[in-house]
């Protein structure tokens, strides 16, 4: 797969991969900036401030790369509003599968099959949230796409 042909591709699968890499980045930025916090920050105390910290560093980054890069849009308030929309109902819905899960196959895997069905029910939420006229700004509802 030619790079260059997935990250300005237009295609769904180029979509789908650059929303893995965003995710990823979103994923290994949160995970950094949380041991940061955790060992130089606050010395080995407050794992769940740094959480919170970690968490919404990567969110705000997440936003603006899945804004850019994976759609190739630009931010408004109602895409933002969107995006943290989906990313609630996702939150919930990971919560409740791994309540479910953990009773089949255990605590330790639970996470597992809970993420196998997260990850594409968040990406169809999230690009509802970057594609659909109901979070378009008034300008780009009247531009009208290109045949």
């Amino acid at each position: 797969m030619n790079i260059k042909k997935v990250i300005n591709g237009t295609g769904r699968m180029s979509e789908i991969v650059r929303f893995g890499m965003v995710g990823g980045i979103a994923t290994v930025l949160q995970y950094g900036i949380y041991v940061v916090f955790v060992n130089a920050v606050f010395h080995n105390s407050h794992a769940v401030v740094a959480t919170l910290i970690s968490y919404a560093i990567s969110f705000v980054a997440n936003f603006f790369l899945s804004t850019y890069f994976t759609f190739h849009t630009q931010p408004n308030a109602k895409k933002g509003l969107g995006f943290t929309l989906s990313h609630l109902i996702n939150m919930g819905l990971q919560t409740g599968l791994v309540a479910i899960f953990k009773e089949l196959v255990g605590q330790t895997l639970a996470l597992l099959p809970a993420l196998a069905i997260c990850i594409p029910v968040n990406y169809f939420l999230v690009r509802f949230a970057f594609t659909s006229n109901l979070f378009k700004s008034k300008s780009e509802k009247r531009i009208k796409p290109q045949s």
